[in-house]
């Protein structure tokens, strides 16, 4: 004789009123909801606007604020009734975009096609991390931080007050105390200091010396457009190797650059892009 199968869990009437009941209220929840997000939250005119279009306004301040005050769920929605009343009056005006802006909206469109377009190339074939440690192991030159130096300068506009200072200089005047009062720039107050400081931030002339000297240098008279120098160097900091870590994300971008190159190249194949540059002669 076959036995019959006891259920895993014993469910008495009791229970089963529970599981339903349960049921019912989780199915009820959701069909409110629902209903909620239905409802009609603002009417202008003949026209209503439901809590779902109102609720995407609520979610996009919700991931600059953690809560949200009463308070602000009204300026939330006193906003989104302007700009929805503005646009309804517009629409019933038979309000124009000028061609400039349908331009300008045909480009907008243009750049996310292009920026969805490439992104998906790059999800497709991603860099890893395997090619962005050849990378870098295979470049280590090119990855290091540039040589700083701590400069001190003196500053006047007066190139024979600047003759003098050098002479003062020569016979062993403080550099920093001349700096502190003479300069005709903001760096009197602290004595010249021009803090550490790396090639590609001064002008030519005065760069072209200042890195030039060795460590404790003084240099001559430099004339800029910005009037008679002498530049001490202080302190050399010599290029260094910065870390893995320090440039993965610049060698990630560098790579993506490349797939994206190579990419435009193989479009231009596909497409057999033709181009007429002798024309810009004409235009």
């Amino acid at each position: 004789m076959k036995r019959k199968r006891r259920p895993f869990f014993k469910t008495g009437g009791k229970m089963k009123k529970v599981i339903v009941f349960t049921c019912i209220l989780l199915f009820t929840g959701i069909c409110l909801s629902q209903t909620i997000e239905e409802k009609t939250i603002v009417k202008i005119g003949k026209q209503g606007f439901t809590v779902r279009e109102f609720k995407e306004n609520i979610d996009k301040m919700r991931t600059n604020f953690a809560n949200l005050t009463p308070e602000m769920k009204k300026r939330i929605l006193d906003q989104f009734v302007k700009e929805k009343l503005f646009t309804v009056a517009a629409i019933d005006e038979k309000t124009k975009l000028t061609d400039e802006q349908t331009k300008q909206l045909e480009n907008l469109k243009q750049m996310y096609l292009i920026s969805n377009y490439i992104n998906k190339i790059l999800q497709e074939n991603p860099v890893t991390e395997t090619e962005m440690k050849k990378t870098y192991d295979a470049n280590p030159g090119k990855y290091q931080s540039p040589e700083k130096r701590k400069l001190r300068h003196i500053i006047v506009s007066d190139q024979e007050k600047a003759k003098q200072l050098l002479e003062q200089l020569k016979n062993g005047a403080d550099f920093a105390q001349l700096a502190s009062q003479n300069n005709i720039d903001a760096t009197k107050q602290r004595g010249g200091d021009l803090n550490w400081a790396q090639k590609g931030i001064f002008v030519k002339e005065f760069e072209d010396v200042a890195f030039s000297l060795k460590k404790g240098e003084i240099s001559d008279i430099v004339k800029t457009q910005f009037g008679y120098h002498i530049i001490k160097v202080e302190d050399i900091m010599p290029p260094q190797q910065r870390s893995y870590q320090e440039v993965a994300q610049e060698i990630k971008r560098e790579l993506e650059k490349q797939r994206i190159s190579q990419i435009e190249e193989n479009l231009r194949k596909k497409y057999k892009v033709e181009v007429d540059y002798t024309i810009l002669d004409k235009i």
